[in-house]
């Protein structure tokens, strides 16, 4: 709970790739199911994890809102705002990434092999 109140500095740096990941999966192995049942679940799933990688976004930059904690020393408070700048950068990018591969689907259909 303490993570969601304060942010992580890493949040951004780790729910963009494990979002991305986890698309990239669910894409190649739910072509089959979405081929038999006609029902479209590759873009929801994406936009729900594009979701996922905003929030950790978010995470990063609470975390940098808050600063640290006055008794870390400078070294340890200055890689922490780094690593959350660059969480609040990839995070995004990640998001992007997923939502253009999630709208293949609008275009290509998935029983074509």
């Amino acid at each position: 709970m303490r993570a969601l109140r304060l942010g992580t500095s890493w949040g951004g740096l780790l729910s963009g790739p494990l979002a991305w990941a986890i698309s990239t999966q669910l894409n190649y192995s739910l072509v089959h199911w979405q081929c038999n049942r006609q029902v479209q679940v590759v873009l929801p799933v994406a936009l729900l994890l594009a979701v996922f990688s905003l929030l950790g976004g978010a995470l990063s930059w609470r975390a940098k809102r808050q600063g640290g904690a006055a008794f870390k020393p400078e070294r340890t408070r200055n890689t922490e705002r780094f690593v959350a700048d660059l969480g609040m950068l990839a995070a995004p990018l990640f998001a992007l990434v997923i939502i253009m591969q999630g709208s293949a689907a609008l275009i290509l259909d998935e029983c074509l092999r």
